[in-house]
């Protein structure tokens, strides 16, 4: 049960609930906590949370050399020739073993290709062993009856990834390079003391295994609204095909329709239905009284349905994004709002981008039994059934 609480997506609302100082953001993460442990940024708050930002933001928010897109083209590439004409797969999980692969290779850097599949591998493990949300959310299932037990096998496979990164992390200490993690280690922010071990550990799960899932989920949805739109369809492709050539990487922020596409599928099927923030003391939302302790509730489904705000609210219109509206600004927020905007957020777009693009440009693909697609909740995101099923015709 959620107690009080005030959910909310007017517009004016949210801005309110941006600029109060009183509500706070990390709170809303407990059930996760033992995935992404105490220091990770969607948990911190205060002082910690705006050093972490600091680091991670130069990482992940800007990637003007292309690097992360270039990488993430390679690896679509890859398991664009894994799937045979006919064969069936399912949508999200296919983007997940790209997106995974990709956010492993810029964590960890020069890697061999064993440890590569090792760490992949790893993850997959761990996150299968909570597929069940109930060994996460309820507490009593939190005891340790060895490795047959649901809690045991979620803290060895926990422990696994922990000692793959600290690994990776003692190599980079002694041979910096350019990977994130080497980055995370050498960073000294401002007015605040470097990251220590745990805290790095914290902020590579969080990436490694949200920064993934997240993206192939959305990229699921994208699939249920783009090929039930044969018209849409043929207009990207003929972007693409317009297009200078070159490096994906370098030219996704080119094609204007293919982020448009992107961003009205977030728009209409968030994966995450709604941000949480906690009143830390009495305050007041649009003249509604706020007590302490209180939760806050922005919710992305209502704000981005909002008749007032969005012509044909709960429709797919490809280009509504071609030219955003600025007054969009607390009306449209997949990625959150304000400080604890996700830390990823470009980066996580153009990387849908690229995918799209290199999917469209190679191959062409169809809904299997669209009319059966419907949404259900996968942990805390809500994604399309069977992620969507899609069929691989060229």
């Amino acid at each position: 049960m959620m107690g009080d609480c005030l959910l909310t997506g007017d517009p004016s609302l949210v801005g309110e609930i941006v600029k109060n100082r009183q509500l706070i953001g990390g709170r809303g993460t407990e059930a996760l906590r033992p995935v992404v442990g105490d220091y990770s940024l969607i948990a911190l708050e205060g002082p910690r949370h705006e050093a972490h930002r600091s680091i991670l933001l130069p990482l992940f928010f800007s990637d003007e050399s292309g690097k992360f897109q270039a990488i993430t083209q390679r690896w679509t590439e890859r398991e664009l020739r894994n799937i045979r004409p006919g064969e069936v797969v399912s949508g999200s999980d296919w983007v997940a073993r790209i997106t995974l692969n990709a956010i492993v290779e810029m964590m960890f850097g020069s890697i061999t290709p064993a440890e590569q599949q090792q760490g992949v591998q790893l993850v997959e493990q761990w996150m299968r062993s909570f597929r069940q949300s109930a060994v996460l959310f309820l507490r009593p299932l939190h005891i340790d009856l060895g490795a047959l037990s649901p809690w045991g096998r979620f803290v060895r496979n926990r422990a696994r990834v922990h000692a793959y990164i600290k690994g990776h992390l003692e190599r980079l200490r002694r041979q910096p390079d350019d990977s994130a993690l080497s980055a995370m280690a050498r960073a000294r922010p401002e007015n605040a003391s470097p990251l220590t071990d745990d805290e790095i550990v914290s902020e590579a799960v969080t990436f490694l295994l949200f920064g993934h899932d997240t993206s192939a989920a959305a990229m699921g949805w994208v699939f249920a609204h783009l090929l039930r739109e044969p018209d849409a369809l043929a207009q990207a492709q003929a972007e693409i095909a317009a297009s200078t050539g070159g490096n994906i990487a370098t030219i996704a922020d080119a094609h204007p329709f293919v982020r448009s596409i992107i961003q009205e599928s977030m728009r209409l099927t968030p994966v995450v239905v709604h941000l949480t923030r906690h009143a830390l003391a009495d305050t007041s939302i649009g003249g509604h009284a706020v007590k302490a302790g209180t939760r806050v509730l922005p919710c992305m489904y209502l704000a981005h349905r909002n008749p007032e705000v969005f012509e044909r609210p709960n429709q797919f219109v490809a280009a509504r994004f071609v030219n955003p509206d600025p007054r969009w600004r607390h009306s449209y927020f997949p990625f959150g709002l304000g400080t604890r905007l996700c830390a990823g957020m470009p980066s996580a777009l153009r990387q849908m981008m690229v995918i799209l693009i290199s999917m469209l440009t190679s191959s062409s693909f169809e809904l299997v039994e669209p009319e059966n697609i419907t949404a259900v909740r996968k942990m805390v995101l809500i994604v399309p059934s069977g992620g969507p099923l899609i069929r691989r015709l060229t």
